[in-house]
């Protein structure tokens, strides 16, 4: 499939005119789909809107298939949101979602989503994830599933755009090395640095197919408020290794200062 090319808000800018249309769709004066538009992007477009406006910036994802959401500018479209899919990330992701293989092209994860700042509080990023998911269809994706960062949200716009909840992630742990790096794998014995517990994830299901069925089992969706604290420092911003003897910067909580 040939796609067009679209500027971005960084090369090209939007004027006061653009501005004011966000304010009235804020207000609620004017619906999304008399406004926006959803096209397929490019990786490349995707992950260039992705480092300026997520908040996770240049940190590396995968992007299958992406999509942008556009506002007429003048006589060309300026990209305003962006949400890419990818195939599910971990060796037992479709496994123990579907008992499916990971080389399965039937599920597909949602990677990133974000819009402009101007944009954010509004019903924006619903439309694009709710709208764009439905373009899935065409490559006969049957399922879509996502993971909310339990210490920062409970995953709202999931429930708003009909995702199904299926509970949290397992509890985990990872060893952090003396200079904040997460030691990916072997041997810990002689290692300055300490175990934290790793970060919840609640766990998202769209389904496209209805003869689709995950293995999990659905729960009650968390409400806002029950966002869930990550055991680390308890707020001293240094952690002890006490097989050495040693207090090191809280790893966890450095990462949150560099995300800000």
């Amino acid at each position: 499939m040939q796609m067009e090319l679209f500027d971005t808000p960084s090369s090209k800018g939007l004027d006061t005119h653009d501005y004011d249309i966000f304010e009235r769709f804020h207000n609620r004066e004017v619906k999304a789909k008399h406004i926006f538009e959803i096209k397929e992007v490019t990786k490349v477009e995707a992950y260039d809107f992705v480092k300026e406006f997520h908040y996770l910036s240049e940190a590396k994802f995968f992007a299958k298939y992406s999509y942008g959401l556009f506002i007429n500018v003048g006589d060309y479209p300026i990209m305003v949101g962006c949400a890419s899919y990818s195939n599910p990330q971990g060796i037992s992701s479709m496994k123990g979602w579907f008992g499916l293989p990971n080389s399965s092209q039937d599920v597909m994860e949602l990677s990133r989503l974000c819009v402009l700042p101007e944009l954010n509080g509004s019903n924006a990023s619903s439309y694009l994830l709710g709208n764009s998911i439905k373009h899935l269809k065409n490559y006969n994706v049957k399922a879509v599933i996502t993971l909310a960062d339990a210490s920062r949200h409970v995953g709202s716009i999931y429930q708003v755009c009909n995702f199904s909840y299926y509970g949290l992630t397992s509890k985990k742990t990872d060893f952090y090395c003396s200079d904040g790096r997460i030691n990916p794998r072997g041997k810990t014995k002689n290692l300055r640095g300490v175990w934290l517990e790793r970060t919840r994830k609640h766990r998202y299901c769209y389904i496209l197919d209805k003869n689709f069925t995950p293995l999990l089992s659905k729960q009650p969706a968390p409400k806002k408020g029950t966002e869930i604290k990550p055991i680390c420092c308890e707020g001293e911003s240094k952690v002890y290794d006490n097989r050495f003897g040693e207090f090191f910067d809280c790893p966890k909580c450095f990462e949150t200062k560099k995300e800000k």
